[in-house]
């Protein structure tokens, strides 16, 4: 190497007598030096380093930097350590998963006196990143292994980069906004327990301390911005520690409350079912109390009806009758396979209908379709007979093993605890099995009675017409009283027949 040239050069006597054999040992000497020492690796950081920093005085600059790696290597200051042992407190402090997650950036930004700071917590049930940045409001879904954090998340190792845009692993995509760049990098991943990777924690763009408005006059973030030190690497592994054990606490707060508003919203359910509801005071009930079984955007329950091959419903908002057919759409394929539907992306599958978004204005993401099951055939013919109702669907049953499928759930956009969007995972699959266990006969029961209300009124519409020998009246809902009054006036219509024939 040339360098290695210019070095043994400058170790070579003033003298050129020196032996040819001397000249060999020496250069064997010196690479096996360089070799044991990396010495290239050591230089090539060096030069790196000043081409990133680029100082006004490379050598002035370099001292220092030297003096600076060289009192982090005795370790993180006493002051240091005082405010990591109070930050660690606030972050494990909160149990709320929003909270926490404000106060791990809160606490990063002070520590590391940094510009920005992006939180990255795995999303479990999409095998995704979900991307907190201090700096915005709404969090991001990033693919694993994408830029430097799913690097960083991969390899399970810390990543300190002095010049993002040198980096071959930087995406400006991802890890930077519109407007601001990005120089100076510090990544940590998030182990759990059994040394998994949970997150990783990035701090952006240190800045000098004590830096004073004349310092920054002029300057962008990126021009004021210096590489992250070794204690800043302590402090940052520190403290990933503490917070996988917050991100664990608030994964068992937010599963303790869901469990419990799932328990809540059942024995509600559960209780207002023991009434005497009509069917479309019955379709509001269930839809009310689905929607905060699993927290969602919208439900729906739909009846089957068998006679017009229809899925008919209530609309919660205006009351209004919503009937589409029954072998379309994804509440038609549930009913007529009698299977679980779940969707996570609702534009990705073919059998969703756009255009009811286009002209609601609502947008649709994740969708949960349920069916509701009667009771075996056996059980509903006796509850016919007690009530008197015939069936109207014999020529349409179903092979679902004596079952048939007499509605559908339908449930959209899952809400996390957090209120952000999520998918329905397998414990909402199951808890809305349940719900549908348990309101599925009391619907049938209801809908079997509206039925027979319905034959009654019919009956009363006849039964008026021969009493009053008139025009067809249209007759509606009666009291027991009034049937029982009409019925008596046709009793004695006939009496006074006989009795005239008599005579």
């Amino acid at each position: 190497l040339p360098f290695r040239g210019r070095v043994l050069a400058a170790r070579a006597p003033a003298g050129r007598g020196m032996a040819k054999a001397g000249v060999d040992a020496e250069r064997e000497a010196l690479d096996k030096y360089m070799e044991d020492n990396a010495l290239e690796a050591v230089i090539r950081d060096v030069v790196q380093a000043i081409i990133a920093a680029r100082p006004e005085r490379p050598r002035e600059w370099l001292l220092a930097h030297l003096e600076a790696e060289l009192s982090d290597a005795k370790g993180i200051s006493e002051s240091d350590l005082h405010r990591l042992f109070a930050s660690t407190r606030k972050i494990c402090a909160e149990i709320v998963p929003r909270d926490a997650i404000d106060s791990v950036m809160r606490e990063t930004l002070a520590l590391l006196n940094c510009d920005r700071v992006s939180l990255f917590i795995l999303h479990k049930s999409k095998s995704m990143l979900r991307l907190y940045a201090s700096d915005q409001c709404a969090p991001v879904l990033v693919r694993i292994g994408q830029g430097v954090a799913g690097r960083v998340f991969d390899s399970k190792q810390m990543v300190s980069i002095p010049d993002c845009y040198i980096d071959p692993y930087f995406d400006e995509s991802v890890e930077e906004h519109p407007g601001y760049s990005t120089k100076t990098m510090l990544a940590a991943p998030i182990l759990d327990f059994e040394g998994n990777s949970v997150g990783v924690l990035q701090a952006i763009n240190k800045l000098p301390l004590h830096e004073t408005d004349e310092q920054k006059e002029g300057k962008d973030v990126r021009g004021r911005s210096a590489p992250f030190n070794r204690a800043d690497e302590q402090i940052l592994a520190h403290l990933t520690q503490h917070i996988a054990i917050a991100l664990r606490n608030t994964d068992v707060y937010r599963e303790a409350i869901a469990s419990s508003e799932r328990s809540t919203g059942l024995l509600n359910m559960v209780q207002s079912l023991s009434h005497d509801l009509g069917t479309q005071s019955m379709l509001l009930t269930i839809t009310m109390h689905a929607n905060k079984v699993v927290s969602c955007e919208r439900a729906t329950v739909f009846l089957v009806e068998e006679g017009s091959q229809q899925l008919w419903s209530v609309c919660t908002d205006t009351g209004q009758d919503i009937r589409i057919p029954k072998n379309t759409g994804i509440a038609g394929q549930c009913c007529h396979e009698g299977e679980v539907i779940n969707i996570a992306d609702a534009y990705s599958d073919s059998r969703f209908n756009e255009e009811v978004d286009r002209q609601t204005g609502f947008k649709t993401r994740s969708i949960l379709a349920v069916p509701i099951w009667g009771e075996l055939e056996e059980q509903v013919e006796v509850v016919q007979a007690v009530l008197g109702v015939s069936s109207d669907c014999d020529s349409h049953k179903e092979p679902f093993q004596g079952r048939k499928v007499i509605g559908i759930i339908q449930l959209i956009n899952k809400v996390s605890y957090d209120g952000q969007l999520e998918t329905f995972d397998a414990s909402d699959v199951e808890v809305m099995e349940l719900f549908a266990k348990l309101a599925g006969p009391k619907l049938a029961i209801s809908s079997m009675l509206s039925r027979r209300v319905a034959d009654e009124n019919e009956a009363d519409r006849m039964e008026a017409e021969l009493a009053l020998a008139s025009e067809p009246l249209v007759v509606h809902k009666r009291s027991a009283k009034q049937r029982a009054s009409l019925i008596n006036l046709v009793s004695l219509s006939e009496d006074e027949g006989t009795e005239e024939d008599d005579a």
